[in-house]
Parts: structure tokens; C-alpha cells; sequence
């Protein structure tokens, strides 16, 4: 099995957090790749930014038939729903990933968010996946470092209450383990969340599939 990881940004370094979180996840069990794209911003957060993308990221499913799924890796899911119209196989978004999971595992989640920009970006895509009742607050992190995330994530338990904590960006995928252990609450990184569900698909495909 291999899964393309679509990076929706174009930084690098994003990337490397990305392979990261997917090599450790993933420990060799199938193979997984990261690609970014070149003609949008380091961090994806208008949808002007999201259109930027739509062309690259459809070229990218249209020549990907070595791939048995795809993963978009922004908390923003940009063009998922187009990328899903053009393809038979799996697309997992890392925002509809965790925030579906997060439903399962809890009664309330918070999302820990990159900017301010972004949250009403959050709270719409929770409506979208049916999940907006549980959906209590959301969280901006200081930094994307791994401290400042665990402190927006300690205000999200300690003041809304939330059973689960979502981490509500790529660049959060490393952090999942250390807020959680913290915490005694699950922390869902969409990274994780979004290749166990893509894995799963190309699974139960291939079951439906098989004599």
C-alpha cells in the first residue's frame, strides 16, 4: 500500500514535521510519501489561499496512480471535496479525520488553532461533518512549538471543560503524545488520525474487491 500525503502549503519545513509523524505512525507497516505544492503561502488560512491550490493539488491526485489514497494535510481540508469528485480512492482530510474521531472518543472537544483567522474556518467545517454539538471551543497556540501547544490545550480542558483535545493543524502532528500524557485527556493529531482512516478504506476496498 502507499498513501501520498498532500502537503496544501508550501513550506518545507511543514513537510518535515509531516514525514516525521507519518514514519513513526505508520513504522514501516506500508509506504508513505509528502508532497507540498509551490504556488501557495507557508501557511494556508484564506480561501483565496485554498483556491491557489485547487490546480496543483488535482494534478497531484490525476498523476498519482501509483497511490492507493490520499491524505490533505492542513487543518483547513482545502479542495477535499474536489479532490474526492475526482477520484474513486480514498481522500482523507486531517481536520475531518480528527474531528470525527474526537466525536467518538468524547462527549465535547476543543480544536487548538494557529491563528484567529482560522477558527471560524473550524467551527464551519464541524458543521460540515455533523459534529458541531460537540465542538465547545477552540484554542489559539502561541507557537508551534510543543510547550505552547500543551498550555492552549491545559486552557481548553481547564476552563471549557472538553473531553478531547484536537490539534488543529500539520504542524501540531508531533505534539499529540506529549499533551496527552499531560493531560489524561486524548489528543488527536490529523495526521495520525487521517492515515489510520485512509489505511483503513484502501482495506475495506480491497475486501469488497477481493473473490
Amino acid at each position: 500500500m502507499k498513501i501520498l500525503i498532500i502537503n496544501p502549503n508550501s513550506d518545507e519545513k511543514t513537510n518535515e514535521t509531516i514525514r516525521k509523524k507519518a514514519d513513526v505512525f505508520v513504522n514501516g507497516a506500508y509506504e508513505v510519501e509528502v508532497k507540498c505544492l509551490t504556488k501557495t503561502p507557508k501557511l494556508v488560512s484564506s480561501y483565496k489561499d485554498i483556491a491557489l491550490g485547487g490546480g496543483e493539488m488535482m494534478d497531484l491526485v490525476r498523476e498519482g496512480e501509483e497511490y492507493d489514497a490520499f491524505i490533505v494535510a492542513c487543518h483547513s481540508d482545502p479542495n477535499l471535496d474536489l479532490l474526492k469528485e475526482i477520484t474513486s480512492k480514498p481522500v482523507v482530510g486531517i481536520a475531518e479525520a480528527s474531528m470525527k474521531l474526537a466525536s467518538m472518543a468524547g462527549n465535547s472537544f476543543a480544536v487548538i488553532s494557529p491563528s484567529l483567522k482560522s477558527v471560524s474556518k473550524k467551527l464551519a467545517l464541524a458543521r460540515k461533518y455533523h459534529c458541531e454539538n460537540l465542538f465547545q471551543t477552540t484554542r489559539v497556540s502561541a507557537s508551534n512549538e510543543t510547550e505552547d501547544i500543551y498550555q492552549a490545550a491545559k486552557a481548553a480542558v481547564e476552563e471549557a471543560h472538553v473531553d478531547c483535545i484536537v490539534l488543529g493543524c500539520a504542524n501540531y502532528a508531533n505534539a499529540d503524545k506529549y499533551c496527552e500524557e499531560k493531560l489524561h485527556v486524548p489528543v488527536f493529531d490529523g495526521v495520525a488520525c487521517a492515515l489510520m482512516m485512509a489505511h483503513g478504506l484502501v482495506m475495506y476496498q480491497r475486501y469488497k474487491t477481493s473473490k
